[in-house]
């Protein structure tokens, strides 16, 4: 099982954070793609991937995930091979669709409906994949047209492409665009445009293998990877989490270190190569990462 370490908070020094994280023994260190969002500020996804991948060596670097609705697919491929560049071929490219309505629409650019949001991230990961392998693409969709290249610094190895899919059509569109796809357990929660956290509770078990079942008959040799909040301590904020939680699939990433590291590992049954690690505290991967790494 990899792990990997996502980076959510913009006070953090990006690069000091990359090598902490390297000498810990993480697989993967990655960066959100937000702006603001719940009164939360965020690094720049591009500019704090491109300081992880200067301060570090061999921990591979990923974007986790560069938000569609805010970006060009050619700007995230253009991003996508300079880090690939910079990092001497550790990147891994994260697109997702978007999902925040707020952050979108603060932005200034508009929220599309559920519908046009899905066949636009379907559009744009084409794209993208046509650009990370040949730095040129001509495409014609409904919602882009391109005609573009070359693009971007020359790469002796593209960088991987995943895709962030945690819907029946989402995965229906995108899953075979992929060689790797990570399943948004917590969908379900935000297809309103925001996170309903009330709704958190109501994951199980059969939600989960639901959606790894739907990825599989799309794509049946793609790897699988996953998104968890992970909170680690008895903290005031952790308790009332794991009491609100208790019971439901979230709730047993909460708790003590090695509750927690058996509740990460037993994600393989599911058919989960690889955890992506978002703390709800900030101590919480400096607290968890004893219990599983090696």
């Amino acid at each position: 099982m990899e792990f990997v370490a996502n980076l959510v908070d913009s006070s953090i020094d990006p690069a000091a954070w990359a090598q902490v994280r390297e000498d810990e023994g993480w697989h993967v260190v990655s960066v959100a793609d937000h702006v603001a969002d719940r009164g939360r500020t965020y690094p720049h996804v591009w500019v704090a991937a491109g300081a992880m991948a200067a301060a570090t060596s061999t921990v591979r670097i990923a974007s986790a995930f560069a938000n569609n609705l805010l970006r060009s697919p050619v700007d995230v491929a253009h991003a996508g091979l300079a880090v690939q560049q910079a990092s001497g071929g550790r990147f891994e490219l994260g697109l997702g669709a978007g999902w925040s309505q707020p952050e979108v629409e603060g932005s200034g650019l508009r929220y599309p409906p559920p519908g046009e949001r899905v066949e636009r991230y379907a559009e744009a990961l084409q794209i993208v994949s046509t650009l990370l392998e040949t730095r040129h693409c001509r495409f014609s969709g409904t919602y882009y047209q391109i005609d573009i290249g070359p693009i971007g610094p020359p790469v002796d190895t593209p960088p991987t492409l995943t895709a962030s899919l945690g819907g029946p059509r989402s995965i229906a569109l995108c899953a075979a665009l992929v060689s790797r796809v990570e399943v948004k357990i917590t969908g379900r929660v935000t297809r309103g445009g925001t996170l309903a956290y009330g709704d958190l509770a109501s994951i199980d078990d059969a939600h989960v293998v639901d959606l790894v079942e739907r990825v599989r008959r799309a794509n049946p040799d793609a790897a699988l990877s996953t998104f968890i909040q992970v909170g680690c301590g008895n903290g005031e904020r952790l308790v009332t989490l794991q009491r609100d939680l208790e019971g439901s699939f979230l709730g047993r990433f909460i708790g003590e270190p090695d509750r927690v590291a058996n509740a990460l590992f037993d994600l393989e049954r599911f058919g989960f190569d690889r955890v992506l690690l978002t703390p709800y505290t900030p101590d919480s991967l400096d607290v968890l990462a004893p219990a599983i790494l090696p």
